[in-house]
């Protein structure tokens, strides 16, 4: 190339005949270019060194070609110069030179690239994601590699800090107990945060003095009051996001504290009466059970009393049932106070509490007398001042029963014989309790197979008519013949069948037969006859009453005007207004109604009168002391004037002497019943009685 005679830089060329020819480009265009070039590869330079990310490109054989300040100034140079022609070799160890150089050839080889893989950085803490492609020259060899990689320290961190929160609401679902929950937060925490010190202060208590400038974030509870803080040291540099953090770990905090109270609280009412606060059955049987085994093992008395209230359903049907609860309350307090720590009171529902006794100096029945004085003393329930009583049945360890149920059971036992006694009563239980209660067992399954079985046959008392001498009506009695024992009386399981509710059917059975023998007396020819049947308090409140007479009638084609149904006077002075309703139902089948054992219930004139009564019976204590006593022969004449004044017919039950008669008939009495005239006798011999009354001449 020549310089042109104007000293210009423009190249020339000589052509075929030696003449020089102007380049078509001109050299200052040329210039222009390769400033620009470098211009821009200095733009190129500056923007790559000032990326954050390492950007390098190697040859086949590793040494470095290209790198930005990020990886010139990591390795511990001031210029790219002095890093271009080396290898990992000559910077770093051995080891991790031998893992870049693995991953770097396989690039090369294979063409494909390696991307997004995390590497924790050689040099420093913190991690690198690495990416790695192959270096191509413009004909598409591969001439070596170009590798990229961008500090993820900070996302690393922040997933970090993201899987502690995790755990930690983890370890919370999973109910770990607080405590360990809390030790567990801290130590993950500090480990985190490379031994910076953590610290929970909760409920006001003070935590341990940390150095220099502290933060503290407050620890809520659901309803919006403070469990304590999260504390922690302040350092330079503390972010947002670790902010953030603390904040969201101590929420993780409160509710782990939450569902701790709630847990416990729960707990608490699984074992407790949510009313009085004492121990439940659950908690008492779990503590019975090891205070049996202690007192086994060291000799120890121990003694288990079941207490139930009396008449405490009076207090809520007419108080309500707050007042009950409130009167529970203080029972329950009473109890606690002379117990103390020596022993147990539990509430098992309703009105009974069990107490469990441990050793002690004083007697156990003392101890329980006091308790029961204390019970029974005044208290003042929903403005009224109020006494109650109570029963108590005893059952000592060992002696007793060696279980928790065994020393139940006996106390329980005992408690029903209190009851028998008259309430407000201590008993012990004794061995006969328990021989009584098998017995019982035994009689009330016999009694269900008896029931079954149709056991039960029906004497009849007679009823004379004092003026005539006549036999007009009779008494249906039940009797149960068992198959063992022989003919059994009334009070042998009348009782029984009202406890266990087989009154029922035994009521509807003893109807039946009623109604099919008076029918059957009247088709022999003999004279039409009254029969009474006793009702029971369990079947008068029968819904179905009414419906089974009606059967009964019609079952045995009985005109319902011979069928007398027997009502006891307490029992419809119970609920007068329901009584009345149900006396006149059956009153509209065509039956006539008495008041059995009348002068006991406490009915006044203006009740009765409002009764759609026939007959009053007197009740056989007021005829059993005539002429003795004269009180009651003025009640007994009362009875009768009482019962003219009413239109209604009197009887008089248990008459047993001629005296009794004599003033009877005095007095006014139409219809005698009782010993003096008949047992209560078979109907056959009820058919000879009447048959041979009917044969006398008039």
């Amino acid at each position: 190339m020549m310089q042109p005679p104007d000293g210009s830089l423009e190249p020339t060329h000589r052509d075929q005949d030696g003449e020089d020819e102007q380049v078509h480009e001109p050299f200052e265009l040329l210039q222009a270019r390769y400033l620009s070039l470098a211009e821009r590869y200095e733009w190129l330079e500056a923007m790559i060194n000032y990326v954050p990310d390492y950007i390098y490109a190697k040859d086949t054989n590793g040494r470095f070609l290209f790198a930005n300040m990020a990886i010139v100034l990591n390795n511990g140079f001031t210029h790219v110069d002095e890093l271009i022609g080396l290898t990992d070799a000559e910077i770093h160890p051995m080891a991790d030179a031998h893992k870049i150089e693995e991953v770097e050839r396989q690039v090369m080889e294979s063409g494909e690239a390696d991307l997004g893989v995390e590497e924790r950085r050689l040099k420093g803490e913190g991690w690198l994601m690495m990416s790695r492609v192959p270096l191509r020259d413009r004909n598409g060899n591969i001439i070596g590699v170009v590798g990229a990689s961008r500090d993820i320290s900070a996302r690393k961190r922040a997933e970090k800090l993201m899987s502690a929160q995790t755990k930690l609401l983890q370890d919370v679902a999973r109910g770990v107990d607080l405590d360990v929950f809390l030790k567990e937060a801290r130590t993950l925490l500090e480990g985190l945060l490379n031994g910076r010190r953590v610290s929970f202060a909760l409920d006001g208590e003070q935590v341990e003095p940390i150095a220099g400038d502290i933060l503290e974030f407050p620890i809520f509870s659901r309803d919006g009051g403070r469990h304590g803080a999260l504390v922690t040291m302040q350092t330079d540099g503390d972010e947002a996001g670790l902010m953030e953090f603390f904040a969201g770990i101590a929420q993780t905090v409160g509710i782990a504290i939450d569902r701790h109270r709630d847990i416990a609280h729960i707990a608490y009412l699984a074992e407790h009466d949510a009313l009085t606060g004492l121990p439940n059955r659950m908690l008492l049987d779990r503590k019975l059970s090891a205070l049996l085994e202690k007192a086994s093992r060291k000799r120890r008395s121990l003694a288990v009393a079941f207490v139930d209230l009396d008449n405490f359903k009076l207090v809520n049907d007419t108080l309500g049932h707050a007042a009950g609860d409130e009167l529970l309350t203080v029972v329950a307090q009473r109890i606690s106070t002379h117990i103390g720590g020596r022993g147990i009171v539990s509430r098992i529902g309703g009105d009974e509490f069990i107490i469990v006794l441990e050793e002690s100096p004083e007697p156990i029945y003392e101890r329980l007398a006091d308790v029961l004085a204390d019970i029974s003393k005044p208290m003042v329930v929903q403005g009224v001042e109020i006494r109650v009583g109570c029963s108590i049945g005893v059952a000592c360890a060992m002696e007793h029963g060696k279980t928790a149920s065994e020393l139940f059971a006996n106390a329980d036992m005992a408690l029903y014989r209190a009851k028998e006694a008259g309430r407000n009563a201590i008993r012990l239980f004794t061995p006969a309790m328990a021989e009584d209660a098998r017995n019982k067992l035994i009689r009330i399954e016999e009694l269900r197979r008896a029931v079954e079985r149709d056991e039960f046959v029906l004497h009849y008392q007679p009823q004379k008519e004092v003026r005539s001498g006549r036999v007009i009506g009779v008494e249906a009695l039940v009797r149960w013949q068992h198959p063992t024992q022989g003919l059994l009386l009334p009070g042998a399981f009348i009782p029984l069948a009202e406890e266990t509710g087989l009154i029922v059917p035994l009521g509807e059975i003893v109807l039946r037969k009623a109604c099919r023998q008076a029918r059957l007396w009247q088709d022999r020819d003999l004279p039409a006859l009254r029969v009474g049947v006793n009702v029971s308090a369990r079947q008068f409140l029968e819904s179905s009453l009414t419906s089974q007479v009606a059967s009964a009638l019609q079952s045995a084609d009985l005109d319902p005007q011979w069928l007398e149904l027997e009502l006891t006077e307490s029992l419809i002075m119970r609920d007068v207004e329901g009584a009345i309703e149900r006396m006149h139902e059956l009153k509209t089948l065509g039956v006539s109604l008495a008041i059995d054992d009348f002068g006991t219930g406490y009915s006044s004139l203006s009740t009765l009168r409002r009764f759609p009564l026939s007959r009053l019976k007197i009740d056989r204590s007021f005829i059993a002391d005539i002429p003795e006593k004269l009180g009651d022969m003025a009640i007994t004449s009362a009875i009768v004037s009482l019962g003219r004044t009413l239109d209604l017919e009197v009887v008089a039950e248990g008459v047993e002497t001629e005296e009794q008669a004599r003033f009877l008939e005095s007095a006014g009495c139409e219809l005698l019943q009782g010993y003096l005239f008949a047992r209560p006798l078979p109907s056959s011999e009820i058919e000879s009685l009447i048959a041979g009354a009917a044969a006398k001449p008039a």
